[in-house]
């Protein structure tokens, strides 16, 4: 058949799954007409597999909405940094235009939980995201999280007491968690082959301009009642994602392992701009994640007899071209395999061929955090105020952040040509050199030395180890593990994230500017066994890596 009455065919039902994701399935004129033009966009004949298609506007447009998500943390983690002074003690000559209190008071203690409480949240949302992602789909996981942070944004603008600034912490942490979950694993399963990297690391991307975005607003409303502007903000970003959702399809991976691959096969069409998919969906699991018993396709649509066309007829397959193929290899019952059970955070490990990339996944995360990158940020403000005003360090701070933005983006256009590992080890090395300088600059009161080492630690950072881990995380696991996996590995970051910033001040006193040599320590440690047992994923399938670590 043609592509076109290919798509007519698998249209109404196909086009629902994807764009909606409801049971309900509208067969309205223009819905067929949506995803004949969709399969329409270039002839069938001799037209390009869809394995060496690039990055189209489809593909962009779908990742930049679901990028709002892990924007979304990063402009919470970072948002009570700036406004300190003026949330807990009141600035009398402020003009005071609401009736809720001017500031919330509260001892450094009380603030440092309100500021902590959010990994707490964070590490709870990781855990459930992978839940989250498979009741729901990627993207309606994602649109049910951003209640989380409309609630956590109304309750921290809003406080009247530091318990509901903390609340609302704990609410937009849970969010954020899910978010830096889900966001990355939906851009690698909608990428092609090719450029999953590239794509990937806008979910890195987002996170360092959320974090940017935040220090604007924080230094511009640094005044009076102000700060409730800073921290009510997100809820812009959470209303303008649940605006803009319809606008990104479902995961076709995702409906695949549904057994939803009529869907799955019109949504693949409309992200790489032409019908010929066969090539790309023959590799895929088509094992479902789901139980044998659970395995009934939804919204699947079937075509008439008359329908059939010569295409069909010459494939003898009928009617079941719309529906997923059986792997017979992988659907027969092995010692280790998940033989139909579905995969959590609880049986993961349970399983053979994934523990050994759940052990990468959990080393690669809360290495990342043991490099000691969150203390650079830490000593950022300290060091620069040692050599310039108050006001000058702050702008000074603020292009820290910048440098964080376009490192990575420099990251995101050369992941996909040089390969995961030389990006990974090459961040690595650098930030082994740049945090001994930090030490020893500390340690010997050279302060221009410390200041031009912080930009150098976050230079080397952002295009590699801060984004690496999040991709190779999304690409060790085939789609029955991908939720499970990614909610271990976020978790192992948020537990990294904690144990730093519990430890990292008391081991200070305790031995100096010699903390310094703990995280060159762990990054050279990290550096060996990633080394030895991280492959390079770069141009390969999803399932072939799964498959080597297995």
């Amino acid at each position: 058949m043609t592509h076109i009455e290919e798509a007519a065919e698998e249209g109404p039902a196909a086009a629902s799954a994807a764009f909606g994701g409801h049971d309900t399935v509208d067969t309205s004129p223009l819905l067929r007409t949506d995803a004949i033009e969709v399969a329409s966009i270039q002839a069938s004949e001799g037209q390009q597999s869809s394995l060496h298609a690039s990055i189209t506007w489809p593909c962009l447009v779908s990742a930049a909405i679901i990028c709002i998500a892990p924007l979304q943390y990063g402009y919470h983690i970072a948002e009570l940094n700036t406004p300190k002074n003026i949330i807990i003690s009141c600035d009398r000559d402020a003009a005071h235009w609401s009736s809720l209190p001017l500031c919330l008071p509260m001892n450094d203690a009380m603030y440092s939980v309100c500021t902590s409480i959010f990994a707490v949240g964070g590490l709870l949302g990781s855990l459930s995201a992978g839940w989250m992602a498979e009741k729901w789909g990627r993207r309606g996981a994602l649109v049910y999280n951003s209640v989380s942070f409309i609630l956590g944004s109304l309750l921290m603008a809003f406080a009247v007491f530091p318990s509901m600034l903390a609340a609302g912490r704990f609410v937009v942490g849970f969010g954020s968690g899910v978010s830096v979950v889900i966001a990355p694993l939906y851009l690698s399963e909608i990428a092609p082959v090719k450029y999953r990297g590239t794509l990937n690391l806008l979910n890195q991307l987002s996170i360092v301009a959320g974090i940017l975005i935040t220090l604007i607003i924080g230094m511009l409303a640094n005044s009076g009642p102000y700060w409730r502007v800073s921290v009510g903000s997100g809820l812009v970003l959470a209303c303008m994602y649940l605006l803009l959702f319809t606008f990104a399809v479902e995961s076709p991976r995702y409906l695949w392992s549904h057994n939803m691959c009529a869907e799955a096969r019109v949504v693949l069409r409309t992200l790489r701009c032409t019908s010929n998919v066969e090539s790309e969906v023959s590799g895929w699991s088509t094992v479902s994640a789901l139980p044998t018993s659970a395995q009934q396709p939804r919204n699947q649509y079937t075509p008439d007899e008359s329908e059939i066309t010569e295409e069909r007829a010459l494939s003898q397959q009928g009617t079941e071209a719309l529906l997923c193929p059986v792997d017979i290899e992988n659907s027969i019952a092995k010692p280790g395999t998940t033989d139909g059970t579905k995969v959590t955070i609880f049986n993961i490990f349970r399983f053979s061929q994934y523990r050994k990339a759940w052990v990468l996944v959990l080393i690669l995360q809360f290495g990342q955090q043991l490099s000691g990158i969150n203390t650079v940020f830490y000593y950022s403000s300290s060091v620069l105020e040692k050599m310039f005003s108050s006001q000058v360090s702050s702008v000074l701070t603020m292009t820290i952040g910048v440098l964080n933005v376009f490192a990575t983006a420099s990251g995101a256009f050369i992941v996909d040509r040089f390969g995961r590992r030389p990006l990974l080890f090459s961040s690595m090395a650098a930030m082994a050199v740049s945090i001994t300088l930090l030490g020893v600059a500390l340690a010997r009161g050279y302060n221009m030395m410390a200041a031009v080492s912080l930009y150098l630690v976050v230079a080397s950072f952002a295009p590699g180890y801060g984004p690496i881990p999040f991709l190779l995380g999304t690409e060790f696991f085939d789609v029955r593990a991908a939720g499970a996996g990614g909610s271990w590995a976020l978790a192992a970051n948020w537990i990294g994230t904690f144990i730093v910033a519990v430890a990292f001040l008391p081991v200070e006193h305790l031995i100096g500017e010699w903390v310094f040599a703990i995280f060159v320590g762990a990054l050279l440690l990290c550096g060996i066994i990633f080394y030895i047992y991280i492959p390079e994923t770069k141009g390969r399938a999803i399932e072939e890596i799964a498959k080597k670590l297995a």
